[in-house]
């Protein structure tokens, strides 16, 4: 079985997320929405289709596979922003020379390569123009449309997670509540004394988390450093919240800091649902609860404050005593209520030092896609 997961034109509005990643790089429980499909499916050739800016990267990560080449046979394409399942790409597999809907919103299609070819010519999987084949619609599919979809799925994703072959790793004084869902750890995972974790809740591979901690309904990345109160949060990998304050309903990418203290707001004094700037336009979550999102090398300062539904890019320094904008565009120095351009240099300069701590390198094609996002701002 041949098949390529694809980015689709509205991957911006998982930003900030998506602005270092393909889609299918997002995490989903203790795997990534790639890694989910990969087991689901061992057997087949997969490829993959993303945004130009980020081919380099993807080929980089996945060097076995193929990026953005047009297929030699027919192929099931599959939208990287649903959940997939084995049920729903049998389906797919079994119906040649179609396409897949829910209501208007295209998912995946089986395609002999010339109808493959044709539709790459007229703009593939990231135009609006989606192939020609015969249409089925489905119905009760989860797809991800913003990054709040990802945080209603924690207890699916966590659910999810305990086939990865994990284990409770040896703990002192610590409070295992699962009554409301499982506590997932990968390997290699410390959690210190007098600790709450309250489940559905995976904490990933090498992940540490500080004494008196309260963490809960959350998906912890691998190489994390966790204190204080967590609820309802997915982060990425490789970032740091150790310090007290409240991260609630938020999504964090890898390699943020939080400073001592940082806390935000999830829930508006008036208790309507909450809206955030995603992709340029002001978009109503119908969420009661919605933290931050906050994407790559971010990092704020001690006893910051952040406000219901914030949206903060990648490569941002924020420094403020009273809450900042609640949209701050990427390779924004935010200070006290003014903002500044980052430099550029100087912010490459720290990204290293960040990850050579970690014992690890920021590549060409790292530098080339945050260039590439710092240039376009």
């Amino acid at each position: 079985m041949n098949i390529i997961v694809f980015e689709d034109h509205q991957a911006l509005n998982l930003e900030p997320i998506s602005l270092t990643r393909a889609v299918f790089e997002i995490r989903y429980g203790a795997v990534t929405l790639l890694e989910r499909i990969e087991n689901l499916c061992p057997a087949a050739s997969i490829g993959l289709w993303v945004r130009e800016p980020l081919v380099d990267l993807t080929q980089e990560i996945h060097s076995r596979k193929e990026v953005n080449q047009s297929p030699h046979e027919n192929t099931l394409w599959l939208n990287a922003r649903v959940i997939w399942t084995k049920e729903l790409i049998a389906e797919i597999r079994d119906c040649s020379s179609s396409i897949f809907m829910m209501e208007d919103k295209f998912l995946g299609a089986n395609l002999s390569k010339s109808a493959s070819d044709d539709w790459i010519n007229a703009g593939g999987p990231l135009s609006i123009f989606n192939p020609k084949g015969e249409i089925h619609h489905l119905k009760e599919v989860k797809a991800v449309h913003y990054l709040w979809d990802l945080l209603t799925l924690i207890p699916d994703a966590v659910k999810k997670s305990i086939t990865s072959g994990v284990q409770h790793p040896n703990m002192d004084a610590v409070i295992l509540d699962e009554n409301d869902g499982p506590i997932v750890f990968a390997e290699n995972v410390m959690v210190e004394p007098f600790t709450y974790l309250k489940g559905p809740l995976y904490i990933g591979e090498g992940s540490f988390v500080a004494s008196h901690s309260k963490i809960k309904n959350s998906v912890i990345g691998p190489g994390c450093k966790m204190g204080g109160e967590v609820s309802g949060t997915i982060i990425q990998g490789n970032s740091n919240k150790v310090h007290d304050g409240y991260l609630g309903d938020s999504y964090l990418g890898e390699w943020v800091n939080l400073g001592v203290g940082t806390t935000n707001s999830n829930l508006k004094n008036n208790y309507t649902p909450v809206s955030m700037n995603v992709n340029g336009k002001e978009i109503q979550s119908d969420r009661l609860f919605l933290g931050s999102f906050i994407g790559d090398h971010t990092k704020t300062a001690i006893g910051t404050q952040l406000n219901t539904g914030t949206n903060i890019g990648v490569g941002c320094n924020i420094l403020a005593q009273t809450f900042p904008k609640r949209h701050i565009p990427s390779f924004t120095f935010y200070i006290q209520g003014k903002q500044k351009i980052m430099n550029f240099k100087n912010f490459i300069s720290t990204a290293e030092t960040v990850k050579n701590r970690r014992n690890l390198n920021l590549s060409d094609a790292e530098k080339q896609i945050l260039e590439f996002l710092f240039l376009s701002r």
